[in-house]
């Protein structure tokens, strides 16, 4: 919040949850300091999740993004800190348990795989079944690849280059529309850009942030939208300032 700029927006949104929805609010500051306290705290990961981060990477066949490890083992770490978050974004985040349970996919479709809630979620479909007909004929400056990604701006709406089908990474839904990491597209630091594609999207996707950090800046800000100003929450929440003239 405060790297932000957003300190001012989130005091406004806090005096009209007090004012509004007092007891809401009030329940879910209750779980701030012990999250944040969780955070901090240097606890080594359990050794099941070192075992289960141990074969994801292997099944990806790269290191996962730093950030990406950090959030699950903090959401495995810490119950509050996982309540606070579910509480404050809208997509569901997916368990990192999901990629390797619930289906039977080889390991050549690495973790475009998920089993979530008794369904599977193959994620890398979405630039198949002629996608690269639609990637072709988009005009090139809509075209995202490994060497253009990095020139879009955030809110920038692109096609994806179908030969990383298979390094997306589904990390949450909401309702038709999904929350997708390339993985192939690593930074010198390890990180990938985030996006958010849909059923309605039409083979577009919306680039979140370059690294998981900026996507989650951008979920908790579109909820402090909500609370200032409802009628902008989605811009926000797909990389407009909160802080911009409305």
């Amino acid at each position: 919040m405060d790297a932000s700029g957003l300190e001012q927006a989130f005091d406004e949104a806090s005096w009209f949850a007090d004012v509004h929805i007092h007891e809401p609010f009030k329940a879910l500051l209750a779980l701030a300091e012990p999250a944040l306290q969780a955070s901090m705290e240097p606890n080594a990961p359990s050794a099941n999740f070192t075992m289960l981060l141990t074969r994801l990477q292997l099944r990806l066949g790269a290191p996962l993004p730093p950030s990406l490890i950090g959030f699950w083992e903090l959401r495995a770490r810490s119950p509050q800190w996982r309540t606070l978050f579910d509480t404050l974004m809208s997509p569901k985040i997916f368990a990192p348990s999901a990629y390797l349970d619930g289906h039977d996919y080889g390991p050549e479709y690495r973790l475009s795989v998920a089993g979530v809630d008794n369904s599977i979620r193959p994620v890398h479909e979405t630039l198949d079944y002629g996608y690269q007909e639609w990637f072709d004929d988009a005009a090139e400056g809509l075209r995202a690849t490994a060497t253009t990604w990095q020139n879009c701006e955030i809110g920038d709406s692109v096609m994806l280059d179908p030969t990383v089908a298979r390094s997306l990474i589904q990390i949450a839904s909401d309702h038709g529309e999904w929350v997708e990491l390339v993985s192939d597209w690593c930074d010198d630091t390890g990180e990938s850009p985030i996006f958010r594609a849909g059923d309605d999207y039409e083979g577009y996707a919306d680039l979140l942030g370059t690294s998981l950090p900026q996507w989650l800046g951008l979920e908790v800000d579109a909820t402090m939208a909500h609370l200032v100003t409802p009628d902008r929450a989605t811009d926000v929440a797909s990389g407009a300032s909160l802080l911009g003239s409305a």
